[in-house]
């Protein structure tokens, strides 16, 4: 992979992780507006484990910009853990491809922290 592939990668994935912190910001933003945060304090097991996850993700998509292998694990790692956490308490995974699309530039960090290990070399 040459330094401009690695350069459109990069910035793909960050661009598209600024728009999935947003995206998640205005969905929780949004959620508390409407219903209030009397809700987080009868949250069950399910969804506090679910909500931990969700905000490594969310850590991820921040730190992205900066530390490119380490979001790219929290990103990729806190999907993991959301979707075993809701198989295993609720026995179905979650439907539709947004959580796929919020996990997409964790792949990206990773594979441009790749060609930055191979610079190195």
């Amino acid at each position: 992979m040459n330094e401009k592939t690695t350069r459109i990668i990069r910035w793909t994935a960050r661009i598209w992780s600024a728009l999935m912190a947003a995206l998640i910001l205005i969905i929780f933003i949004g959620d508390a507006v409407a219903e209030g945060i009397g809700p987080l304090f009868g949250l069950s097991l399910r969804d506090i484990l679910m909500m931990v996850a969700f905000f490594i993700v969310f850590l991820g998509l921040i730190l992205g910009w900066k530390w490119e292998r380490l979001a790219g694990y929290l990103i990729v790692g806190g999907m993991v853990a959301f979707y075993l956490v809701d198989f295993l308490l609720s026995e179905d995974f979650p439907r539709g491809p947004t959580f796929l699309m919020i996990a997409f530039p964790g792949f990206l960090y990773l594979l441009a922290s790749l060609r930055k290990d191979a610079v190195a070399a």
